[in-house]
């Protein structure tokens, strides 16, 4: 019974830290389109933005190592576990946001790279080494930078 709670902990804890990461990626993203509009409410954003971020790494880091079964001393795990999964909601989801206010274009470009991550990481590439996987993550990351700033 012990063993089935601490996996039931240890599964909303990573939705937490995903939720909390996707949530700074979030308002970084909802940062730059104001920014390039050169409204002052950026600077909320980005304090939010920043306030997520921490709130991350105080929680990823105030968990006890064997209760989460993240590798911390390899940024890697942290890259393909936590980032991937968050970047492909907010794909995903940003995708879905482009489809309804009529945006097809440019949901259409994030459904792809949206879905292409996630079967490149958890279909295709699920026995791929771990750092062939970060490093996949970090330039999806920068597609999805470069997305936001077009």
């Amino acid at each position: 019974m012990e063993q089935e709670l601490i996996k039931i902990f240890t599964d909303v804890t990573l939705l937490q830290l995903m939720a909390l990461l996707a949530g700074s990626l979030f308002f970084a993203a909802v940062d730059f389109r104001v920014y390039q509009e050169d409204q002052f409410e950026s600077v909320l954003y980005m304090a939010l933005s920043v306030f997520f971020l921490i709130a991350h790494i105080f929680y990823l880091f105030s968990i006890p190592p064997d209760y989460l079964h993240l590798n911390l001393q390899n940024p890697w795990y942290w890259f393909v576990s936590l980032l991937a999964p968050a970047l492909i909601f907010l794909l995903l989801s940003f995708a879905l946001f482009g489809f309804v206010t009529t945006h097809v274009w440019e949901g259409g470009i994030k459904l792809f790279f949206g879905l292409t991550l996630f079967c490149y990481l958890f279909m295709l590439g699920s026995h791929w080494p771990i750092d062939i996987r970060g490093i996949l993550t970090i330039v999806y990351s920068g597609i999805w930078i470069r997305l936001e700033l077009a």
